[in-house]
């Protein structure tokens, strides 16, 4: 799978023959055209860039694991209260009672279903019917403001991920195709905004650092001032849609491996 020209709803940017166009750089300011019949000239087989998807390939589990995932997240978030019992960990993952939903299964069947669940009056009802084993069946719900959805599955795939390297519209959108979810992402992703620093700004954690050799102490540290982001290349040159949503869930990846090798629990 490499890395194509995309339109900023995430769909790939065809070519007059229907076929997808390769790039030859990350940016994608150079690509190239496949042939009539869709093959690569062969001059450029060591030319395009695969997408590196690493731990997010358990999205090619059968349907019953991530559905288990599923069960076990809301299991877990069934009564509670976004905003009040449901808060935000500083990547965005979900936390629960003070408990962070930190299984990358949970969080990738979390992620599909924010985006293949229907809004109804601006308000997205993740729920699951599970089968009892004495008979009956238990439904498990959560919330959400429907304005809230895309930030929310942005860092719910982000700690799907490996917690080291980065994600990318591709890997994002590779991804969210194996689990056919792709359609729902650029169905709703075209007006997505995003911006690191109103969303960082007054994000903060607990830290140990060395104030003398063998002696530490706790710091409370800004995440804007202590994590290293990486800018992804935009498309069309605006600041909305898929590039925007892979910024965020990015950033959030970035947050979350600087949390998990340096945070302490206060």
């Amino acid at each position: 799978i490499w890395i194509i020209l995309r339109n900023d709803d995430g769909s790939p940017k065809l070519d007059a023959n229907g076929n997808v166009q390769p790039c030859l750089d990350p940016a994608c300011t150079e690509y190239v055209q496949l042939t009539e019949d869709g093959e690569l000239p062969p001059e450029y087989a060591d030319k395009v860039i695969e997408v590196e998807f690493g731990r997010l390939n358990i999205a090619r589990s059968p349907d019953r694991v991530l559905t288990h995932a599923l069960e076990e997240a809301l299991s877990k978030l069934d009564g509670g209260v976004y905003g009040t019992t449901v808060t935000l960990d500083p990547a965005g993952r979900l936390v629960i009672d003070g408990v962070t939903i930190d299984s990358p299964l949970e969080n990738l069947a979390l992620y599909a279903s924010l985006l293949s669940t229907t809004a109804v009056n601006g308000v997205v009802t993740l729920s699951v019917t599970v089968d009892n084993e004495g008979g009956g069946t238990t439904t498990y719900s959560f919330s959400i403001p429907e304005s809230d959805r895309l930030d929310i599955a942005a860092s719910a795939f982000a700690a799907a991920s490996d917690k080291t390297g980065n994600l990318t519209v591709d890997s994002i959108m590779g991804i969210s195709g194996f689990m056919e979810i792709d359609d729902d992402l650029s169905n709703i992703v075209s007006s997505y905004t995003y911006d690191r620093t109103s969303t960082y700004t007054d994000v903060q954690v607990w830290i140990m650092y060395e104030v003398s050799p063998g002696v530490l102490k706790p710091k409370l540290v800004n995440i804007l001032d202590v994590v290293t982001f990486n800018d992804l290349p935009a498309i069309d040159g605006d600041s909305n849609g898929i590039d925007r949503f892979a910024q965020a869930a990015d950033d959030a990846l970035q947050v979350l491996e600087y949390v998990h090798d340096n945070a302490i629990d206060q």
